[in-house]
């Protein structure tokens, strides 16, 4: 998606000199950081003096270790864990009970996530939180989708957002800006123009919306807001002094910038210790570079001394003693061992283990400690987000009043609906089916429900209606006979003195 500065403001409406400032500080930081995530900034030179002029600058970070790119694909793909079929699943919340209703309420969510494949859209989700700060997610009524919803990640440099300052999960208002070309203008409103390059200009706030195309308004797009809100959701991956949140970036750029240097110097001291500068002290007159290279397998060939106390042949081999301190590979690993740490990731969580961790199940979560807390912040932010968009699908789907999914989509409205993420550890599947059948094997009342046990177990709810089908067909009742059959009692005959 391409992106490009507005000519004007104005066309945003009578935007504020502060709230512009404030617009153009983000998307330089932006700029910012995916400079670095995208490895542009291994393009870039030393720095030379004035006056000097060379055509053969070499790169200033020459090796392009890119710890912001691997750590923020870390951290995304923690959210959502250990996950199987959906990456993110919904269920009524613990103090509700279920009903029919919440069911189809759960089934009509996963629905819209499947039919807007929110397994990708969710990790782009998570990226956009980890290198930006946050994610921006625009909801709206689309009929030839199941589920009738459409889910839509928004590009933040094309976003122009206005918080309410009471309750920074609204947005009071909304200008979003989309690139396209003549031929998708043509196809999607029916406008002819002259220009490769048209910008569409998307307004939202609780009372009216409006698309201009070109600077033109389209009345077909445009009109009264019929859910008085903006139908976009705002994730921040952590939220402390700014509307936009918190980005991890800013938090490896500086260790990125200094590892990438310490590696190079390292490489140039190998080159320079594999390369030597050669000098000598009243050598053979041939001594030279050319005679005497140095390489693989090359060898010299220093003379031969005449006289009968002449010493004995022998030959040595040219040594570098130290080419590189032993202290300065302890630095590079302290930067990178602080890198991940500053980011919450340990390094048992890239397979770098001490033994530590295969100790016992305990320690490894008490390792992993970080990661966990970490990720479970995270998902405290995600799912306040998930929660706010299904709030607006209930009302988009209230609104629209589609046979089949209206009296489910109630319960979007009154919030017993919630996400539920997979673990954020594997946990091994003998531990998990133990604990079911010690749950299940309590008496007089099991102490765990069957739906219950199925989520534990990743069969998911409809494996209760096929046992619940499977039981009522008889068929269970006939493997029991045939595993457990019933003792013959062998037949008694009378005789003279039973009678």
């Amino acid at each position: 998606m391409a992106i490009f500065e507005f000519p004007e403001y104005s066309d945003l409406g009578g935007i504020s000199a502060a709230q512009r400032d404030t617009w153009e500080g983000e998307k330089a930081l932006r700029a910012k950081y995916r400079h670095y995530y995208s490895g542009d900034i291994f393009n870039e030179k030393v720095p030379l003096e004035a006056g000097i002029d060379s055509t053969d600058i070499p790169p200033l970070y020459p090796v392009g270790l890119n710890l912001v790119k691997m750590l923020c694909i870390a951290q995304a793909e923690a959210l959502f864990g250990e996950w199987d079929e959906e990456i993110v699943r919904f269920c009524i919340r613990q103090d509700s009970a279920e009903d029919p209703v919440a069911a189809g309420a759960i089934e009509l969510a996963s629905t819209i996530l499947q039919s807007n494949n929110f397994n990708a859209q969710g990790y782009e989700i998570s990226l956009d939180r980890e290198l930006y700060g946050g994610a921006a997610i625009k909801i709206g009524p689309e009929l030839s989708l199941p589920g009738y919803i459409r889910l839509g990640r928004v590009n933040l440099d094309n976003f122009y957002p206005v918080w309410d300052p009471d309750r920074p999960e609204v947005l009071l208002e909304c200008w979003i800006k989309t690139v396209m070309t003549k031929e998708q203008v043509k196809a999607k409103y029916g406008i002819s123009t002259d220009k490769e390059i048209v910008e569409r200009v998307e307004y939202w706030n609780p009372r009216r919306y409006e698309n201009r195309v070109d600077g033109k308004r389209i009345d077909a797009y445009s009109g009264v807001n019929p859910w008085s809100v903006v139908p976009i959701v705002y994730i921040p991956r952590l939220r402390s002094n700014a509307w936009w949140g918190d980005a991890l970036t800013p938090d490896l750029m500086a260790v990125q910038d200094e590892l990438n240097m310490r590696v190079a110097d390292l490489g140039e001291s190998l080159n320079y210790n594999s390369h030597p500068t050669r000098w000598g002290v009243n050598m053979p007159h041939k001594f030279n570079v050319t005679n005497f290279e140095i390489g693989p397998g090359a060898m010299w060939d220093l003379g031969k001394a005449i006289g009968a106390q002449s010493p004995l042949p022998q030959v040595g081999i040219l040594e570098i003693k130290n080419p590189i301190p032993e202290r300065a590979l302890d630095f590079l690993k302290f930067l990178y061992d602080w890198s991940t740490t500053s980011s919450f990731i340990p390094p048992i969580a890239f397979g770098k283990d001490d033994g530590g961790g295969q100790r016992s199940g305990r320690t490894l979560e008490i390792r992993m400690w970080p990661l966990i807390r970490t990720t479970r912040r995270s998902r405290a932010y995600m799912a306040a987000g998930f929660q706010r968009m299904l709030y607006i699908i209930g009302l988009i789907l209230q609104q629209k009043k589609i046979a089949g999914v209206q009296h489910s989509s109630l319960r979007f409205l009154d919030g017993s609906i919630v996400p539920s993420f997979w673990p954020m550890m594997p946990k091994d599947q003998a531990a998990i089916v133990d604990q079911v059948v010690k749950l299940m094997s309590i008496e007089p009342v099991p102490a765990v429900s069957l739906a219950t046990a199925h989520k534990w177990l990743g069969l998911g709810p409809a494996e209760q209606t096929r046992i619940e089908d499977f039981v009522a067909s008889g068929t269970y009742d006939r493997l029991l006979e045939r595993q457990n059959p019933k003792p013959v009692t062998p037949a008694t005959s009378k005789t003279s003195g039973d009678e």
